[in-house]
């Protein structure tokens, strides 16, 4: 889908208007369609400007890359943060979220979490930075409150929280990419995984 020129932006938010046309390129079209000159154009500016705040594709690409962890961050940090929910029902939404998530935005997802980029991707989000890692430490905040209440078992959080990531990064890579069976029953498989990687921790 080719989206329209735009030229709603402000002097001074580009860098802002580059990074949103690039994400909805990529979501729309995939990563292969982004290139400098086609964003060039959508946005109706020149290509000297757009180098003042990229200078490649890739470059933009990993400002993408930045802002698809911030949104994952910031579906996260509220449902940790809402206390009136049992532990039990903030996990459950978590991990709903992140399923949703993969679910809208496959070609983001895939860009954040498959093969391309590893590399660039480690050096603009280290997991140990809790500055860098908001979501992370969201869950790993909640499987702490679990901890405490005794509904998991007291272990080292970060590792907890890579299995549970594991199980519910398998079920969305699984399941966008077209090799989920079943994906009538997909509700059922879900609430069962989750039970079970919390039965597992326990």
């Amino acid at each position: 889908m080719k989206m329209k020129k735009s030229t709603s932006y402000h002097h001074g938010n580009l860098k802002e208007a580059l990074i949103e046309t690039a994400l909805q390129t990529i979501d729309q079209e995939g990563l292969d369609a982004i290139t400098l000159r086609d964003i060039t154009e959508k946005l109706g500016t020149s290509r000297s400007a757009v180098y003042r705040h990229f200078a490649s594709k890739e470059a933009l690409i990993i400002g993408v890359i930045q802002r698809g962890y911030a949104q994952l961050d910031e579906l996260f940090t509220p449902i940790f943060q809402d206390r009136t929910q049992s532990v039990q029902e903030r996990f459950e939404k978590m991990g709903r979220a992140y399923l949703d998530f993969a679910i809208e935005h496959p070609n983001l997802y895939r860009l954040l979490f498959g093969e391309n980029y590893r590399q660039e991707r480690e050096e603009v989000c280290d997991y140990k930075d809790e500055s860098q890692a908001t979501g992370l430490y969201a869950l790993i905040g909640l499987l702490l409150e679990a901890q405490e209440e005794g509904i998991i078992a007291r272990a080292d959080p970060m590792v907890q929280a890579a299995t549970v990531w594991a199980s519910i990064h398998g079920l969305a890579s699984l399941l966008i990419d077209g090799h989920l069976m079943m994906r009538d029953n997909l509700e059922e498989i879900y609430r069962y995984s989750q039970a079970m990687v919390l039965n597992g921790m326990r």
